[in-house]
């Protein structure tokens, strides 16, 4: 037919471009050059003669089953959570439906050359997970959630699509309430990232991290081989998808959690307060230092110093499982001045109640202009930090700007004893040895001049390393990070040191010998490439 014959026809083109570039990269850089991984090698943009063109890009399109959207097409519309940069552009945007379609976008890419970015839910501060002129997947469609029994324990498998609320809704229901999956305190947060960064929230100092519950994830590799990483097969590939962050190493296409048994007994505290005075204000600080620092692995809470709502008032959100509770949580409930209204509950410490309505209780951060600068520190550090992150948002700034900062008291616990030689998962001890990880954000108002927005990312950049960076860990939060690290240390501040670094560097060697799947500060991200991947 017509058809097959163009096709025929673009093959046979494609085929004596790809031998007419091998043969000049040979000539140019030798061997190596066309093996990808060195210095220097390129990869394709518009107008290269490996560029698809308008027919290419129509041809693509008529072979996926999921939508597919080209730079140009009225239905092009790149989305992120954070909308504080210019928008990166991919130049298509894939949706699939199946494994198959991920396996014709990836030897599409492969074919002309091209970088490949990789969205699940986008709920991600730093716009990473979307690169300029790459073919971007966007897994939105893989959506299941799937209860399966594992003898006297229960897993849930689920697909990059879902948000937490959505599958916490489900395990709700079909376990009729007796059973939990561990998530972030944000119901829009996604399980593939969340939980490949780390993850932390209400369960983790009861359970241990999200990188911890996984059991299996199943991943199409860059030559469209499908494999599952577990403790058992691809383990290198597995210990790397559990802590290392963003897609490095392939396409998640489905994840198992383990699931825990609901706490039977949860006490809460949600407070608002507005101080009076500093001695007010003292007090406040001094109460939640003293209840984290006697928390337990049943006990946690975060402390916000809301810069954005006058008055700059604390909201403390605490909680407590099990039988010895009271005295723990009344550390807080007791502190003057909680204003009804705002948090629920109506500063009333509750006895009773259940940690699905723990987990539902607070309304999910909506994205915007965001910047933010992140670390982790031990509790007994808490109240320093509390001082210094307050001083920080109250400071006036001639910038149009607000300003918070959030103490997530949500890390230590049992994930202290958990993964102790670093051989089960990747993340770094930074995150596994702290208790407390704290993360400030400025929020730029619309009118703000582009200047202006640019003197506010170097100021919070500067004050993060002077001021934060010395008080904790270094290590920074993959999923709520900073953008710019004026020493060039991300590697060590998200990893630990280089060992680790260079192990998954390793694996991502092995599991995309192109270097094909990016993102910005990804495993591999400042290797073998002269165009920058991300805005």
């Amino acid at each position: 037919s017509y058809s097959f014959c163009t096709l025929l026809i673009t093959i046979i083109h494609k085929m004596k471009s790809l031998l007419i570039a091998s043969m000049l990269m040979l000539c140019a850089g030798g061997a190596e050059a066309w093996g990808g991984y060195h210095r220097g090698y390129r990869y394709s943009l518009p107008g290269d003669w490996l560029w698809p063109s308008d027919s290419q890009f129509m041809w693509f399109k008529h072979f996926i089953s999921g939508e597919v959207h080209v730079k140009g097409d009225d239905t092009y519309a790149p989305y992120t959570f954070s909308t504080r940069t210019n928008l990166p552009q991919p130049a298509v945007m894939v949706f699939p439906d199946c494994v198959r379609d991920i396996q014709k976008t990836l030897r599409f890419a492969r074919w002309h050359n091209m970088r490949i970015s990789v969205l699940s839910t986008g709920h991600h501060m730093d716009v990473r997970n979307i690169a300029d002129n790459a073919v971007h997947i966007v897994m939105s469609n893989f959506n299941e959630k799937t209860l399966i029994d594992a003898g006297d324990d229960k897993h849930i498998q689920v697909g990059p699509g879902q948000t937490f609320g959505e599958i916490t809704d489900f395990v709700q229901e079909e376990t009729y309430g007796e059973w939990v999956i561990a998530t972030g305190a944000d119901s829009t947060v996604g399980p593939y990232g969340w939980s490949t960064g780390g993850g932390h929230g209400y369960l983790s100092r009861k359970y241990g991290l999200g990188a911890d519950h996984l059991v299996s994830l199943r991943v199409v590799l860059t030559n469209g081989r499908v494999v599952t990483a577990s403790e058992h097969r691809h383990r290198e590939l597995f210990r790397s998808l559990r802590g290392s962050g963003g897609s490095a190493y392939g396409i998640t296409v489905s994840m198992r959690f383990k699931l825990h048994p609901t706490p039977e007994k949860v006490t809460t505290f949600f407070g608002a307060f507005f101080p009076q005075s500093p001695d007010h204000s003292a007090l406040i600080m001094q109460s939640y230092h003293n209840f984290i620092s006697g928390a337990t692995k049943e006990s946690g809470g975060y402390y916000l110093t809301m810069g954005f709502i006058p008055g700059n008032p604390v909201f403390i959100v605490s909680f407590c499982y099990g039988d010895d509770c009271d005295q723990h949580i009344s550390k807080l409930s007791g502190i003057p001045g909680c204003v009804p209204g705002l948090l629920p509950g109506n500063c009333q410490q509750n006895n009773t109640d259940t940690y699905y309505n723990l987990v539902n209780a607070l309304a999910p951060s909506a994205g915007g202009n965001q910047y933010t600068i992140s670390t982790s520190v031990s509790a007994d550090k808490a109240l320093d930090l509390i001082n210094t992150t307050t001083a920080w948002v109250l400071k006036p700034e001639t910038i149009p700007m607000t300003k918070f900062c959030t103490q997530s008291s949500v890390l230590g616990g049992e994930m202290k004893n958990l993964d102790l030689d670093g051989e089960s998962t990747s993340v770094s001890p930074g995150m596994r040895n702290a208790d407390i990880q704290v993360t400030c954000v400025g929020t730029w108002a619309d009118s703000a001049t582009v200047p202006q927005r640019e003197q506010m990312v170097s100021d919070m950049d500067t004050w993060g390393e002077a001021t934060i960076k010395p008080f904790g860990t270094g290590w920074v939060y993959w999923n709520e990070p900073q953008h710019n690290f004026p020493a060039n240390d991300w590697k060590e501040r998200y990893w630990g040191d280089m060992s680790n670094y260079n192990r998954l560097f390793r694996t991502k060697q092995r599991y995309d010998p192109w270097n094909s799947i990016t993102c910005y500060h990804c495993v591999g991200w400042d290797f073998a490439e002269t165009v920058d991947p991300a805005v």
